[in-house]
């Protein structure tokens, strides 16, 4: 075998040039290249059979239960407060909290092109107008957020002129909507037509993600609702969504609530948002969400499966609660806010 192995490598071509080493050199490094091989082979086999074996433990011995289920609800959103959100049991969806931190970075365009990155693939609706001297954002988005499925809509305002950081970001840049502006919203969110969720309430940023759930933006609609305060931003709202693309016969409009359906989003997508950096990160996502459910397959409840998972997989857990727009979505916040700063000092 050995005579074999170095009478084919020696036989081999090699570029002009190229000095020819020792027989005995080069069968070393096939027979080095073939175990490394062989033993790479074998840990991804036992890493299966690991995996299969923790499924089965789970089902044969699931974690007794030390709580009942309102103390853990209790305790999981304790931990999930950290990162902006709550979980709610009898919905099974995870929802973001009136003041979590996001609230104190706003928003702007430069936060939607930084979402597929982070493995964030959603469709926006960004719905721009102006109402009692400010200027308004109202955006609605929808698609993957990592490992859960989910939908959005958020109001910002502002009454600042537009940024011009050379170089970096030329646009509004919006706060978030203080307790004063905040509507009265709902949102229905459809996969395939078939329903995941109804959410409702009056918030500046309302949210829905389902966990484990791995969907593509095209397989999701969203029937909107929302509560304006009177009829002149009821109409610079309708102006706007007009403008931007919908019809008429898109929007339902009683007093001065208006529904509509995001489907297909009319605004233009973030350029980041490019078919081969979707693929990759939804191929990352979806396999993320089948681990989970591989993982988590004796447990009946996301409780109990978030249980499993802090005691055995913590990595998992934590990005888990990581959900969302994670602080890495907002990291663009700190040059924005530095510039707005010096402005305001030399405008004194």
């Amino acid at each position: 075998m050995y005579n074999y192995i170095v009478e084919i490598a020696s036989k081999m071509p090699l570029p002009l040039g190229v000095i020819i080493p020792n027989p005995i050199y080069i069968a070393a490094l096939i027979l080095l290249v073939c175990v490394f091989e062989i033993i790479v082979t074998i840990l991804l086999i036992r890493r299966k059979e690991i995996r299969k074996e923790t499924a089965l433990e789970v089902i044969k011995n699931p974690i007794p239960d030390k709580n009942s289920s309102i103390d853990k609800v209790n305790l999981l959103n304790e931990e999930l407060a950290t990162y902006g959100f709550a979980y709610m049991p009898e919905k099974d969806i995870f929802y973001s909290i009136m003041n979590g931190w996001q609230r104190s970075f706003g928003y702007c365009q430069l936060y939607d092109e930084m979402a597929v990155t982070i493995s964030l693939v959603i469709d926006c609706e960004p719905i721009r107008f102006e109402y009692g001297g400010k200027k308004w954002m109202i955006e609605f988005w929808k698609g993957q957020y990592g490992m859960t499925t989910g939908s959005e809509i958020g109001i910002y305002t502002t009454t600042g002129p537009d940024l011009d950081i050379p170089g970096f970001f030329n646009g509004t840049f919006y706060q978030s909507a203080k307790d004063e502006d905040f509507l009265q919203m709902s949102m229905v969110l459809r996969k395939n037509d078939e329903i995941l969720y109804k959410v409702s309430g009056l918030h500046w940023w309302l949210t829905a993600f389902r966990l484990g759930e791995f969907s593509h933006p095209s397989e999701l609609v969203v029937d909107i609702e929302i509560t304006l305060r009177d009829s002149e931003m009821r109409d610079a709202f309708v102006n706007e969504l007009l403008a931007v693309g919908y019809t008429q016969e898109d929007l339902t409009i009683i007093n001065n609530t208006v529904s509509l359906t995001f489907d297909k989003p009319h605004s233009k997508q973030p350029f980041t948002r490019i078919p081969l950096t979707e693929y990759l990160m939804q191929k990352n996502n979806e396999q993320n969400c089948n681990a989970y459910k591989v993982l988590t397959k004796g447990y009946e409840n996301t409780l109990k499966k978030l249980e499993y998972l802090k005691n055995e997989e913590p990595k998992m857990y934590r990005h888990i609660l990581n959900m969302g727009k994670s602080r890495q979505f907002f990291g663009e916040y700190d040059t924005i806010r530095n510039f707005i700063q010096k402005n305001d000092i030399l405008n004194r």
